[in-house]
């Protein structure tokens, strides 16, 4: 399979498990695909795309807000036809287009207007894709009732919903014919209405199992590839679904018999609901083939996050280091990576005894040795 090589298949839905337990303020579940035909091969890193149907309910939801029935004819971008109902189901209901705006602030909705304008950019910004008060689809049919758009306008303003990436949880080598994921289900409310991640819920909830849908692999091996050498020490940090390519790499090591030190920092929010594979990843620290830091944040008074682990295992840490590991990052962006990186900066210095300017430089050609890898979102 060539680099960042996309291949399809269809795969069929066998397992829908939940991992969570009572207590727990997730939900997150362990799904397993089988190939309906040949199995396709995939590698620890890559991943799955999922190409997400959008809940009927906030689709009825939004066909009521124009006033419509919901079997009008419509064309699409691709010139295909449907009925307006099957069409938002598979367009983006979550984000507003630029198109969709504009067709309201010309009818009137001089707030729109206003938004539009240069100026405003970060306010358009804000109404969009704030965390707390962003505005969907039906956000905006909903606070202009007196607005008319047609079935058609509504198609023609919208984009298809995209795929979603979920890391490869699994190793082939393992599980020669299925494929596993990871996947917390995305809820949350803003203007008193309960949204849900479209992807992640449509596969908790919609995706029936026996039904096979169209996916594919994504080849990630140009930048989160295990190392070429089975000798080389493995440093992963991956709290909540951030574990996903570490149960792919572990299995992976396991099935060969790779030689090479894991070392694996988890972290989630209480050890009696959220230990995802614990029994799977205790037995690998039982027998010594796992060495397996934990950060429950919940379990105590004062939060305890992966970041805080690797300050506390530093001179070790270092150790690993300048024996030639390799560190794997994998999860929330904007915070726990971010974290994350600071920490391993501290431990450069305090452990390595490096100066500021020198512990980033060490990172930096740790960065392009392809020894600190990161798959972040």
């Amino acid at each position: 399979m060539s680099i960042d090589h996309k291949q399809v298949f269809r795969g069929r839905h066998v397992t829908n498990r939940l991992l969570t337990g009572h207590g727990s303020n997730k939900i997150t579940r362990h799904h397993e695909i089988a190939f309906e035909d040949a199995p396709v091969p995939y590698l620890p890193g890559d991943a799955l795309g999922l190409h997400p149907v959008n809940d009927p309910v906030l689709v009825d939801c939004v066909i009521r807000a124009l006033g419509v029935a919901g079997d009008e004819i419509v064309t699409m971008a691709d010139d295909q036809t449907s009925t307006l109902r099957d069409a938002l189901l598979r367009l983006n209901l979550t984000q507003p287009t630029r198109r969709l705006l504009e067709i309201y602030a010309d009818r009137g909705a001089t707030d729109l207007a206003c938004l539009l304008e240069k100026s405003n950019a970060q306010a358009l910004k804000h109404y969009l894709g704030a965390m707390d008060d962003a505005h969907d689809v039906l956000d905006v049919l909903d606070a202009y009732p007196s607005i008319a758009v047609t079935p058609t306008e509504l198609v023609g303003a919208l984009r298809r919903n995209l795929p979603r990436l979920y890391s490869v949880a699994s190793s082939q080598k393992m599980h020669p014919d299925h494929i596993h994921v990871l996947i917390v289900s995305v809820q949350y409310t803003i203007r008193d209405r309960l949204r849900r991640g479209v992807c992640s819920t449509w596969t908790a909830d919609r995706w029936p199992i026996g039904e096979d849908v169209e996916m594919y692999l994504q080849n990630q091996q140009r930048h989160f590839a295990m190392p070429a050498d089975p000798a080389t020490p493995m440093i992963m940090v991956g709290p909540g679904t951030g574990l996903a390519p570490f149960r792919a790499f572990l299995q992976e090591r396991r099935a060969t018999g790779a030689t090479g030190r894991n070392w694996l920092f988890f972290g989630e929010q209480r050890r009696a609901s959220d230990f995802f594979y614990g029994d799977e990843l205790t037995g690998y620290a039982r027998d010594g083939f796992l060495r397996l830091d934990l950060a429950f944040s919940r379990d105590q008074a004062h939060k305890i996050y992966v970041q805080d682990r690797l300050r506390e295992q530093a001179a070790d840490v270092w150790a690993w280091l300048e024996d030639g590991a390799e560190v794997f990052v994998c999860g929330d962006k904007d915070r726990m990576a971010a974290d994350v990186e600071r920490e391993l900066l501290q431990v450069i210095e305090t452990a390595g005894g490096r100066t500021p300017d020198q512990a980033r430089e060490y990172l930096e050609q740790l960065r392009l040795g392809k020894r600190y890898k990161r798959d972040v979102y």
